[in-house]
């Protein structure tokens, strides 16, 4: 009878281990833990201006807004009677993928990669002064300059994902976009 618990205690432990080794390999650890957004608080100086991620209104300062991880932001804050501030929200691999390589595997890699779980975005709080305009002055920011900056970093992901370049290529046109367009935000 004793040797019979145990070997029912043994085959209950093997199930076990045998069921988390499948979970654990079906999925990424950052897309069950982060999810493949990221909130953002944004807040400008004063409140109440208009905030639009990569051209598409959003909400009005202050406000949370949640971003998806696998994609570089481009966000715009605009009020009448202000000068419009674009602000880049750049995303870095996080962490959590050396973690998940290695108890994951390349297939929970796999799946924070296709999430975009596997990113942080920086930075996770903005909080932008507005700058007032003088009577009749137009404001200076170029609509298709801001356009162009976030058209540029999409294709290079299309390119990166499609294999059309390699990761190296893909990481040197990426920082040339973001010295370009953003130098501050390059370290």
């Amino acid at each position: 009878m004793h040797r019979l618990l145990a070997t029912r205690g043994q085959k209950t432990r093997s199930l076990t281990s045998i069921i988390c080794l499948a979970l654990s390999l079906s999925s990424g650890c950052a897309t069950i833990i982060r999810g493949p957004t990221q909130a953002v608080a944004i807040s400008s100086e004063p409140n109440g201006a208009d905030i639009l991620v990569d051209g598409s209104l959003v909400g009005t300062t202050p406000s949370n807004i949640d971003l998806a991880r696998g994609r570089d932001h481009l966000i715009t804050f605009e009020k009448d009677g202000y000068h419009t501030r674009n602000i880049p929200v750049i995303k870095s691999i996080g962490r959590a993928v050396f973690g998940n390589l290695l108890y994951g595997g390349f297939l929970g890699w796999g799946v924070d990669a296709t999430s975009g779980a596997q990113y942080n975005l920086n930075p996770e709080t903005l909080v932008v002064q507005l700058i007032p305009l003088d009577e009749g002055e137009p404001s200076e920011e170029d609509e298709n300059e801001k356009t162009t900056f976030i058209t540029r970093l999409n294709e290079l992901d299309q390119m990166r994902e499609s294999n059309r370049i390699s990761e190296d290529e893909y990481s040197r046109m990426r920082l040339s976009v973001l010295e370009q367009y953003y130098p501050e935000s390059v370290q």
